[in-house]
């Protein structure tokens, strides 16, 4: 009775350490990713909902910074790739017609999307939604990709060369911390793309072996 006791004792020991060093861990990773979101462009976006206006002002803008706006049926109705450090912009939505539409930022680590609803001559943003994009490293023929997955939603990770034929693929399940590393210093020369799919979202990077 007493060694079993010594073994749960030991064995929940264990899984408290474990579980410390995935707290440590995660911690660790939602450090990096505000880090590298305090990189991100700052955005404040408002709407005139008599003038039927949108007034989009971002501060510390990147080469990596793209704005859209999206009908219900994603047509692109306007895109941009933003270059200027600091970027201000009026949008006159007095055409639209009435309905739901989708206005979005993108940068290197995350996207931000507003949904906009246009009724009876008035602009009203309903709702912010902000999802934090995989961080890729590629370095030397190596790349490692991260990606936090807070709600732990099933992840695809896909690798495709350039004749869009599959040579790797990985489902993750019920994992809040993604982490995979990929060597390509032995692959044929050529264009290859990971992809990594978390729900309707969809991410590639693209590697250049020669």
């Amino acid at each position: 009775m007493f060694v079993l006791s010594l073994i749960m004792n030991l064995k929940f020991n264990i899984m408290k350490a474990l579980l410390k060093i995935t707290i440590v861990v995660a911690y660790m990773f939602i450090i990096a990713i505000s880090i590298a979101k305090a990189k991100e462009p700052k955005l404040v976006l408002k709407a005139y909902s008599e003038a039927k206006t949108l007034v989009l002002d971002l501060e510390n803008v990147s080469s990596n910074t793209y704005i859209t706006l999206k009908d219900s049926e994603s047509n692109i109705i306007y895109s941009e790739n933003v270059t200027k450090h600091l970027y201000a912009k009026k949008f006159n939505l007095k055409n639209l017609v009435d309905g739901m539409y989708f206005f979005q930022t993108e940068g290197q680590f995350k996207s931000t999307t507003y949904t906009l609803k246009v009724e009876d001559n008035k602009l009203i943003i309903l709702d912010e939604v902000e999802t934090i994009k995989p961080y890729f490293v590629e370095t030397k023929g190596h790349v490692s990709l991260n990606f936090l997955n807070l709600d732990k939603k099933d992840v695809s990770i896909k690798v495709f060369d350039e004749e869009n034929r599959l040579v790797f693929e990985e489902e993750v399940t019920n994992k809040m911390i993604v982490e995979k590393a990929f060597d390509f210093s032995g692959a044929f020369d050529g264009n290859y793309t990971v992809s990594l799919t978390c729900g309707e979202n969809s991410y590639e990077e693209y590697i250049i072996v020669d």
